[in-house]
């Protein structure tokens, strides 16, 4: 099954650049045995958008959220434009999905004719809408709006995508799917599992000192549960 793997504007500056982990990125999905996406998630930074492009990313979210509604779509239209010319897929966010700090705020919802209107607007290729769930969660209590992603699906021509979907339990997340998610951002879920597998290598074997050895660990755990999540949105 196809992936997305994602690079966040975060991890670029835990990295102190993009085009080291862009490249590692890049060489990773070029030798998968599945087609793969490498894409720029949440960036705020033109500038940075740019930089993905000369670098070869196929595809970036440019969140403008923070900027004033009309501010926000010239923003967006801009890069979409920018981005198309070279080829490259958009991703936006409206109605600001919760859990991350500044303009997002928990409990906002997209409405859809509001969607309708920034895509035509913008020119992006898919959006990032408000249903329930949150950034960051490590716990899987989030509570999607199914209803409002049916008719979110209804009324918008493009892809939607789920951010926040660590803290959606999996039957909810087939529901999404069902309703019409097509692009599923799971991360804080991950991190999770990877964690867990270090501490519990570590526990065990207090003489380690080997990165590969623990960290390996963690890359077993992450794999498995990919695996398994792409079972459960096929599903």
């Amino acid at each position: 099954m196809p992936v997305v793997l994602q690079i966040s504007e975060n991890c670029v500056r835990f990295h102190g650049a993009l085009a080291p982990i862009a490249a590692a990125s890049l060489a990773v999905a070029r030798a998968a045995a599945v087609p793969v996406a490498v894409h720029l998630d949440h960036a705020t930074d033109r500038a940075l958008v740019e930089e993905a492009l000369e670098l070869g990313l196929g595809s970036v979210m440019f969140d403008a959220s923070a900027l004033p509604d009309e501010e926000n779509v010239a923003a967006t239209a801009e890069v979409a434009a920018l981005c198309h010319g070279r080829g490259v897929w958009v991703e936006a966010e409206l109605g600001e999905v919760g859990g991350k700090d500044g303009v997002h705020a928990p409990g906002v919802r997209t409405r859809p004719h509001e969607a309708v209107d920034y895509v035509a607007r913008t020119g992006v290729d898919a959006l990032a809408v408000a249903v329930g769930s949150s950034h960051a969660m490590t716990t899987k209590d989030a509570v999607l709006d199914l209803e409002l992603i049916a008719r979110l699906h209804a009324a918008v021509p493009v892809p939607l995508v789920l951010h926040g979907s660590s803290g959606v339990p999996d039957e909810t997340l087939r529901a999404a799917v069902r309703q019409g998610m097509k692009k599923i951002n799971i991360a804080t879920h991950l991190n999770v599992a990877f964690t867990r597998a270090v501490r519990e290598h570590l526990a065990a074997d207090e003489k380690v000192v080997d990165p590969r050895k623990y960290l390996g660990s963690g890359r077993t755990a992450v794999a498995t549960e990919v695996t398994r999540l792409l079972g459960v949105l096929a599903g």
